[in-house]
């Protein structure tokens, strides 16, 4: 990963790595996908089977293969110091399972332990993980990285995003007046990656096509943690 490469991501708060991942990777990510008991899976109201939360957690041999080789790498380079497994998540849109996902950030992370500060807050339970929205110095030390593992042009409900729009925490109100010409189309290939910063302003369309649309998105982090707390 280039200097220049990382500073724009710095920048505009994400980049699109052209540079498909290798074959073999793709296919052991596929394999611990495909071993998910249908129970890992979060539901729509329909019943339709739409994302796996926390799947670092939820899926064997996950977690192993994100806290070594390409992914981490990847992000260590981009922040520039080495990084730690925040967390990952499946998202998985399909026929039936196709839905418009609303502009907004990424606030909460899962995490263990609990202090008293107010930098650190929104405090939560959901299915029974805690989550909390750390202060921004931790932000800028976050990455998301979007692995596709499949095609996802633009009318398979790729990611939109903001440029520049993770500098700060918004507000819900500053969020939905976001003009519409701000918003860039991310297509993205199979295998390629998009990374970004989890306060970058993004959302996602339905998709316009009979295809399904699976990503896997890890979020890593250089910054040291305070006393009392650990990533899960």
């Amino acid at each position: 990963m280039s200097l220049i490469i990382s500073a724009e991501i710095k920048r505009d708060g994400f980049q699109i790595c052209r540079e498909p991942l290798p074959q073999d990777m793709l296919a052991q990510f596929e394999a611990v996908i495909d071993s998910a008991g249908e129970y890992s899976y979060r539901r729509r109201r329909s019943g339709t089977r739409y994302a796996i939360r926390n799947a670092h957690l939820v899926l064997p041999g996950l977690r192993s293969l994100l806290e070594e080789g390409v992914l981490k790498e990847l992000a260590s380079d981009v922040l520039q110091q080495p990084v730690s497994l925040v967390s990952a998540t499946l998202f998985d849109k399909r026929p039936g399972a196709n839905w418009f996902v609303p502009p907004h950030q990424d606030l909460q992370v899962p995490i263990q332990g609990r202090i008293e500060d107010e930098d650190w807050k929104n405090w939560s339970v959901k299915a029974e993980q805690q989550y909390v929205e750390p202060p921004l110095n931790v932000f800028q030390q976050m990455l998301a990285v979007r692995v596709h593992l499949d095609e996802c042009p633009g009318e398979n409900g790729a990611l939109e995003v903001v440029p520049r729009s993770h500098r700060r925490r918004l507000t819900e109100d500053e969020v939905a007046l976001i003009p519409e010409q701000e918003f860039q189309l991310c297509p993205v290939d199979v295998r390629e990656v998009l990374l970004m910063n989890p306060l970058l302003v993004h959302r996602s369309r339905s998709s316009r096509l009979p295809l399904r649309r699976r990503v896997l998105h890890v979020v890593y982090c250089a910054a040291v943690l305070p006393e009392g707390l650990a990533w899960t």
